[in-house]
């Protein structure tokens, strides 16, 4: 006689559904890449980065080849954008100018994370004087008025070598842009030391180096990312205003500031737009693309919206 077994809804023979194990980072890059705008201004930046690496490559020319029998060009098959009055290229001069201000944007982010980051992290986790200190520091360097500030110091400082303006200008730009990073790490360092994590660490005996910069400061690098890629929007933003008035990138190397400067004159304004609005529209493109990115990353890694 067969015994009839009850058929409890578990067959061993069965496979095993493979349980998917996702991290934040993977469901923040979902969340990104589900945001259109956001995957679209990444495109754009892309492609403008790309083509500001590789087009002057690409053209062979330099940027003082003058060729006074093309002055003034309209576009056309020979010089796509045209020429300016010393007979250069414009397509080249705008490409060269998107490197440099972009350049300017990376190098001041990364200084403002660097900074911003050092000084919130140390202040957060030990606290008392140290905190105190710091964040008074801080408070000192938030309250300078930023636009004033960048162009007195950067009007002082017209000795430095044109090779060096673009480095310079960033330097300022960072030095006086971490302080917002800086409360926002802190912020978040005070929350995260209390944690148990923490409380293993001190156990284990690790060093104040290695729990700040191993241990606190990948739970924060979120913030991080979302912070810098604002901040090079800003940063862009701001080389091209000093460039415009004259205070930061200077000719004959190009910056999209420097660029649009040829619009002061009323001639060039009027007659010759290729000049001088490419510039423009390039600075405008990149910022609203980077600015896109941005939104996007603060959406994606906004611990609300993540289930």
């Amino acid at each position: 006689m067969e015994t009839l077994k009850k058929d409890n809804g578990i067959h061993p023979s069965a496979p095993e559904e493979k349980i998917e194990s996702v991290g934040p980072w993977m469901i923040a890059w979902r969340k990104f890449r589900a945001n259109r705008i956001a995957v679209a201004g990444l495109v754009i930046f892309v492609l403008i980065a790309i083509a500001v690496v590789l087009v002057p490559m690409l053209m062979g020319i330099k940027v003082t080849d003058y060729d006074l029998n093309a002055v003034n060009q309209p576009p056309s098959a020979a010089h796509w954008l045209g020429t300016d009055k010393q007979g250069r290229d414009c397509l080249y001069r705008l490409f060269l100018g998107g490197r440099i201000s972009i350049m300017v944007g990376i190098i001041a982010a990364i200084l403002t994370v660097v900074l911003g980051c050092t000084i919130g992290g140390i202040a957060g986790y030990y606290g008392g004087f140290i905190d105190n200190f710091l964040m008074r520091f801080s408070e000192i360097v938030y309250s300078l008025p930023f636009t004033p500030m960048i162009i007195a110091v950067a009007s002082v400082m017209l000795w430095v070598p044109q090779n060096l303006k673009m480095y310079t200008v960033a330097f300022l730009i960072g030095a006086l842009s971490w302080p917002g990073l800086a409360r926002l790490v802190r912020g978040q360092i005070l929350t995260l030391r209390e944690q148990e994590f923490m409380q293993a660490c001190e156990a284990l005996g690790f060093s104040d180096f290695s729990k700040i910069f191993r241990h606190l400061m990948p739970n924060v690098f979120s913030l991080v990312i979302v912070n810098a890629t604002l901040q090079m929007a800003s940063a862009v933003l701001t080389e091209a205003g000093l460039s415009y008035l004259g205070m930061g990138v200077m000719p004959p190397t190009p910056s999209w500031g420097n660029l649009m400067n040829l619009a002061r004159d009323s001639e060039v304004f009027k007659n010759y737009p290729w000049q001088w609005l490419p510039a423009g529209l390039m600075c405008l493109l990149t910022v609203v693309s980077i600015n896109l990115v941005g939104e996007g990353l603060r959406d994606a890694f906004d611990p609300k919206e993540i289930q």
